[in-house]
């Protein structure tokens, strides 16, 4: 459960942000859309995950996923409040993984339970927020990266097409509750 409001370090306007940034394009994306928004971004970089390109410039931190009380200490010791997750994550085996005391806490409180990724992100962002942070959505800092709602070719869809589409919603509601996958 999140800290009462008035224990969580609250920030107005926010000046810096933490990224905990993964793979794929999305963190230059949101490196780029808080440089154009006069915010500064703090990136904790995830060893064989996170692009390094992407960190040329920019002030960082490497981490490997299971050292949590390392990214803590760095995001804390930057003056991190508020944070954005974002980004690919290859989920590791638990060898590979390594968790620190704040890391083997985390998943002693949670359980390993074959928590799905919905299951394991929710769990990270109750465990962040507890630990005092703000966790915001990509909408809030860069928008215009995200799929805007409708069609978004020139083509609109068939008759034919939204009969598959309703069907496609309705599976995808029947399998959202059973964590099952995040996209289609």
């Amino acid at each position: 459960m999140p800290a009462p409001e008035k224990e969580r370090l609250v920030t107005p306007q926010i000046k810096k942000l933490g990224i905990l940034a993964g793979g794929g394009a999305m963190p230059a994306a949101l490196i780029e859309a808080c440089a154009k928004q006069g915010i500064e971004p703090f990136v904790i970089a995830f060893e064989n995950q996170t692009d390094p390109q992407i960190l040329s410039g920019i002030d960082h931190e490497w981490s490997r996923l299971g050292a949590v009380g390392h990214v803590l200490k760095a995001l804390r010791a930057n003056g991190i409040h508020d944070l954005v997750l974002i980004g690919s994550i290859r989920r590791p085996s638990l060898s590979e993984l390594k968790p620190d005391l704040k890391a083997a806490a985390f998943f002693a409180k949670n359980g390993l339970k074959a928590m799905g990724d919905n299951d394991l992100l929710q769990a990270l962002r109750e465990f962040l927020e507890e630990e005092g942070f703000n966790i915001h959505g990509i909408q809030k800092f860069a928008s215009e990266i995200l799929c805007p709602d409708g069609p978004v070719t020139k083509h609109k869809p068939s008759k034919d097409d939204w009969i598959d589409i309703r069907r496609g919603v309705e599976v995808l509601t029947a399998m959202g509750p059973l964590d099952i996958g995040q996209a289609v």
